[in-house]
């Protein structure tokens, strides 16, 4: 039997038993403890000790050994001892036992000669009392000491704070800690101060940061605003805020000197205004290449109407070559650089912005009623000796408007044209933030705007992800992700498939014609009915879709070498349905008059179309910078290859069963169509640049380019673009010092450079071309195939301009003045346009490089100032341009383009025509006079027969102005005070002229109608009169068949563009509901405009409008802009 086994119950029982009695005695000696306290002290036994890391157990047992002290506790209580450590030589009893513990949860009672160990008694402590809070006292100032009220003070990352009084001063209480207090005011520089006790500040914040200051976007980097050395103006965000942009052109017009953009059409969709960079780069002739600057957005070529105005972080516009050069074929007519937001280090950040409002168009001719319509209608009549057609019974009943059963209207197109209530609202979220490595910035954005003509609105739906990564300290990687779908609807016309047909004819169709008919019959002339085409089922709808995408890396494997890779593309698809119905046109009359068919348009017929645009970008940058003492240098070399793919197919059927079937499979096959074509272009290109500055004092930077175009033979696709740019930075010269109070910065900049341009319709212009659906005749029996349809050009080259300028950059008043000054000229040489073939020319002319040159000369200026009186603070900031543009060489001689021309000598859009030397006032003045054909009559104009060869012909016409404007200008007033804000932006144009044309209306029977302007004609009462006698067939007179002098007016302008009135709630209220900042605000967009031209004509359409085209709108909005 194993005897351990036998042992172990008895051994476990007196242990048990050992513990029980333990646990007895320990009760009854702690029942005495209250009573019978006896402290150690006195003791006079005496203890070594020496234990390391030891149990406290072990420990108890020595000191009873040595003291004859006997341990009571429990077990379990020892259990949760701590070991203790040691070393006494003949102590006393209470020093060992405070050695053994000190730190554990239990301490000791002596009684007599036992020992009783109890648990710790935790005496909660009674609470602190809470510190007294963080007070802090303090004023805010400007940079002179004048006290800012209003200022805002925040406790950063919470929702605390308050804002100064009247003398600047502000208390605010902090918890305990303290912490950081950002200090913020409108027109100044954001100010952070770290607090940690109580106590009083002074805070002087700086204006905001200068132009002076500020970096810019250039090509392929960044570059400090001192350090530039070309001609590069900034637009940012802070500058397009606020205001109801409906697209990008219209947001930048009037706000950079050198840029001129017009705007001549307001139609939702479609109002976005054309860009001019420094003049006209190029366009001689018809087809000419493109004269608008190239865009590129965030380093990837794209549209403009792509983006989302809320998303632009900033827009950089390179003027001359200096600054473009990098960019070679693209950059002849300027580059507009997009920069989007991004996300920043810092916590979440959630924005909302949205405005909403009511638009109407700004002007409208102010035709006359039917009853004077009449009545100039039988003047004309009676002036070319024909019958009259209205009798004085007809124009009262036109007048009295007694008639209802339409004979006798007086229908106003133009209002039931422009009736619908137009309105837009934008709604935009964003969400950003980042920490030490990643940013990150997420948009969503929401246009919608309404015409005020039926079936004519404009949607877009943007999207947008930016993202950047400092992955190590050796390499970041950022990446963009962008889309867009926009639907886009208008109405059209029967007559001529389009929506500008209905506008032209709601401004030709007289007030004497129904809108309907009292037995329900539509009225109309000859073309039909303005209104008939409106109200029918015919629409014109397009889905536009855009992908955007870019992503890149920065590695810098040494000190000051960065290599970026990159990679771009862009996927553009637009699917069109046009459907246009056809109309019966019926016999009009009173009620009953049976509706009898007459004029018919049709037949009803329905376009599916899609088209796609594939664009990639495969790009690779290396840029080096290294200093040497007080030299500083920066080499940047790239390569980068494009290419880009478009296709179209389309389908059409007509003849549907009716106009509520819109599907090409509902219509028969009897002439339907099916078309399809596609093309693509490829551009390669190597490219470098250096800069060079010493101190930040000298500086100098050189571009160079090398392009090759897929759209030249070979031979010629390559191109060489080089520039060169300097300046002095006279301010940090030693012997200005003495003027460094008044004049902060004075710099002095020069340039040169040569740029191309290939950008034509035709990518493949230098072979020729096929089409199909050709016919050919073989045994007289026509055969359909296809052959060359287009002449082909294997010499055509690049259009090269070439340019130089010089510029000033001056700050003044420490940085409170601003002023920049550039002379400019641009040559441009070998301009692409399609040749002048005659008749006899069987194909579509080639392009070729004609044999002449143009220039654009001209001055810009930009100036700005700001300041402060205390709570009030202020800027205006203005730019004016003078562009002077002129043909200076053009083999073959002048160019005649209807009421055009150009020629050696003049500005590329010259109007063109004879000059008049007033109205003939009696008949016998006309004798002896050269005069256009033997129907001169008194009342008629008079012609200068400009080479006295007794005749007025096609030899007498001259130059009468230009269009396009010498001077473009624009200036913003800003005004702050307190939390409230008022912006006025003015924009205009001076030294343009206009051609009236056809905007003034004319006088006809139900086709053409006069303006206010024929009431002051010509007659033998009234021979004193600033208008010709009237005409309805005889042409001496008409605007059209003999433009002169006497239609072209002063299209000058000056136009309140914008007008915002902002409020930023109260931070102390704001806090209050979890949010950071609110603004409330109203805008005013086209609101007034002054100008000597006709009232009722928009001058910056001039001749480039027509009554084609929709007018520009007026809108009101109010709109809010959040901060979480």
């Amino acid at each position: 039997m194993d005897l351990k086994s036998l042992c172990f119950p008895l051994h476990a029982y007196r242990r048990k038993l050992n513990q029980t009695l333990r646990i007895v005695n320990s009760t009854i000696l702690l029942l005495l403890v209250a009573c019978l306290q006896v402290s150690a002290t006195g003791y006079s036994q005496r203890i070594t000790l020496s234990q390391q890391n030891a149990p406290l157990e072990k420990v108890l047992k020595e000191i009873e050994k040595q003291s004859g002290y006997t341990f009571a506790y429990t077990g379990t209580m020892v259990d949760k001892a701590k070991n203790v450590s040691v070393s006494i030589v003949n102590g006393s009893l209470e020093q060992a036992l405070n050695l053994c513990f000190n730190g554990q949860p239990f301490t000791y009672t002596i009684i007599e000669k036992t020992i009783v160990i109890k648990p710790a008694i935790v005496v909660e402590a009674a609470p602190k009392p809470a510190p007294p809070p963080i007070e802090v006292k303090g004023v805010v100032t400007d940079a002179a000491g004048k006290a800012l009220s209003g200022a805002s003070v925040n406790l950063k990352g919470s929702t605390q704070g308050t804002s100064t009084d009247k003398n600047g001063n502000f208390l605010i209480q902090l918890p305990e800690g303290g912490g950081k207090l950002v200090i913020s005011y409108v027109g100044y520089e954001p100010y952070e101060l770290a607090v940690s006790r109580s106590g009083t500040v002074k805070v002087a914040l700086k204006l905001a940061e200068t132009k002076v200051d500020e970096v810019v976007v250039i090509g392929y980097g960044t570059q400090k605003r001192l350090n530039v050395t070309g001609a590069v103006s900034t637009v940012s965000s802070k500058d397009i805020a606020d205001r109801p942009i409906t697209n990008i052109p219209n947001a930048i017009q009037g706000k950079m000197a050198g840029v001129t953009v017009t705007t001549s059409n307001g139609q939702p969709g479609r109002d976005a205004g054309t860009i001019r960079v420094r003049g006209i780069g190029s366009g001689i002739g018809s087809g000419g290449a493109s004269t608008t600057p190239a865009v590129i957005i965030d380093g990837v070529p794209g549209s403009i109407g792509d983006l989302n105005p809320n998303d632009i972080e900033s827009m950089s516009v390179l003027k001359d070559a200096a600054s473009s050069a990098i960019y070679g074929a693209r950059a002849s007519n300027g580059v507009i650089l997009i920069t989007t937001k991004k996300g920043k280090k810092g916590s979440l950040q959630m924005r909302y912005n949205m405005y909403a409002g009511v638009q109407d168009i700004t002007r409208k001719p102010d035709f006359l009623p039917s009853w004077q319509q009449a009545e100039l209608y039988n003047e004309a009549r009676a002036n070319e000796n024909a019958p009259l057609k209205w009798t004085d019974t007809d124009i009262q009943l036109f007048k009295d408007g007694t008639d209802k059963t339409g004979a006798h209207p007086n229908t106003d197109w133009l209002s039931l044209l422009y009736s619908e209530p137009g309105w837009q609202q934008n709604h935009n979220v964003s969400v950003s933030g980042g920490d030490e490595r990643t940013n990150y910035m997420v948009s969503l954005g929401y246009f919608d705007q309404k015409g005020n003509i039926q079936k004519s609105r404009y949607q877009k739906f943007n999207g947008l992800i930016n993202l950047n990564s400092q992955l190590n300290k050796k390499i970041g990687v950022n990446a963009g992700l962008g889309f867009l779908y926009a639907p886009f609807q208008e109405p059209v016309s029967t007559y001529a498939t389009s929506f500008s047909q209905i506008i032209r004819m709601a401004n030709r169709i007289s007030n004497t014609v129904p809108d309907k008919w009292e037995n329900g019959a539509l009225g109309y002339v000859s073309d039909g009915s303005a209104m008939a085409w409106l109200q029918s089922p015919s629409f014109n709808r397009w889905q536009n879709y855009t992908v955007t995408a870019n992503a890149g890396a920065d590695w810098s494997p040494l000190p000051g070498l960065h290599v970026k890779p990159s990679f771009g593309y862009r996927l553009a698809i637009g699917q069109q349905q046009q459907y246009v119905s056809d109309i019966q046109y019926y016999k009009g009359g009173p009620a009953g008059t049976p509706l009898t068919p007459t004029k018919y348009q049709g037949p009803n017929n329905l376009l599916n179309a899609t088209d796609r645009t594939v664009y990639t970008l495969v790009q690779g940058l290396a840029e080096y910078t290294k200093s040497i003492g007080h030299h500083n240098m920066k080499l940047l070399a790239g390569a980068s290859q494009e290419y880009s793919v478009y296709n179209i197919f389309s389908g059409s059927r007509q003849g549907f069963l009716n106009n509520s079937l819109t599907q090409l499979n509902v219509a028969p096959a009897l002439g339907q169509e099916a078309k399809g074509s596609s093309n693509d272009w490829a551009l390669q290109s190597v490219f470098g640049r250096f800069n060079y500055n010493f101190r930040e004092k000298y500086l100098l930077e050189a571009n160079l380019r090398f392009d090759g175009s897929s759209r030249f033979a070979k031979g010629h696709r390559w191109g060489k673009f080089p520039s060169v740019s300097a300046g002095w930075v006279l301010s940090k010269e030693n012997f200005f010092s003495g003027l460094t109070p008044a004049i902060d910065l004075l710099k002095v900049r020069a340039f040169w450079g040569k740029l191309g341009n290939q950008q034509i319709a035709n990518n493949y212009a230098y072979f020729e071309s096929i089409a199909g659906g050709q016919v050919y005749s073989f045994n007289q029996t026509l055969v359909t195939g296809v052959a060359p349809n287009a002449g082909a050009n294997p010499l055509l080259q690049w259009e090269e301009t070439e340019s130089s300028g010089v510029g000033i950059d001056a700050a003044f008043l420490a940085n409170k003045l601003t002023l920049s000054l550039d002379y400019f000229e641009r040559k441009t040489e070998n301009p692409l346009m399609r040749s002048q073939a005659g008749a006899p020319y069987a194909f579509t002319p080639p392009y070729v490089n004609v044999d002449g040159a143009m220039t654009n000369k001209g001055i810009e200026v930009s100036a700005g100032y700001r300041d402060a009186i205390g709570a009030f603070n202020y800027s205006v900031n203005g730019n004016f341009t003078y562009i002077k543009n002129k043909v200076t060489r053009l083999t073959g001689g002048r160019v005649i383009n209807d009421n055009t021309f150009y020629d050696v000598g003049t500005p590329l859009y010259s109007l063109y025509g004879y000059e008049t030397e007033g109205i003939y006032q009696k008949t016998a003045d006309i004798t002896g006079t050269a005069v256009i054909n033997n129907k001169v009559s008194a009342g008629d104009l008079k012609y200068k027969d400009q080479n006295d060869d007794g005749k007025i012909d096609a030899k007498d016409k001259v130059f009468l102005g230009t269009y396009f404007p010498k001077i473009t200008y624009g200036f913003t007033l800003f005004s702050g005070y307190k939390n409230f804000e008022l912006t006025l932006f003015f924009q205009g144009a001076a030294a343009v002229k206009a051609m009236a044309g056809t905007l003034i209306g004319s006088v006809g029977p139900d086709v053409g109608k006069p303006t206010s302007v024929f009431l002051d004609r010509w007659t033998a009462a009234n021979p004193s009169a600033a208008f010709p006698r009237l005409w309805y067939s005889y042409k001496q007179n008409d605007p059209l068949t003999n433009p002169s002098s006497f239609w072209v007016k002063d299209a000058s302008y000056l136009r309140l563009k914008n007008v915002m009135v902002g409020y930023n709630i109260p931070q102390a209220i704001v806090k209050k509901v979890g949010l950071n900042n609110v603004k409330v605000y109203y805008s005013g967009q086209n609101l007034l405009t002054f100008t000597k031209f006709y009232k009722w004509i928009d001058p910056e359409t001039g001749s480039a409008g027509s009554i084609y085209n929709y007018p520009q709108v007026k809108i009101n909005t109010f709109g809010v802009n959040v901060t979480f």
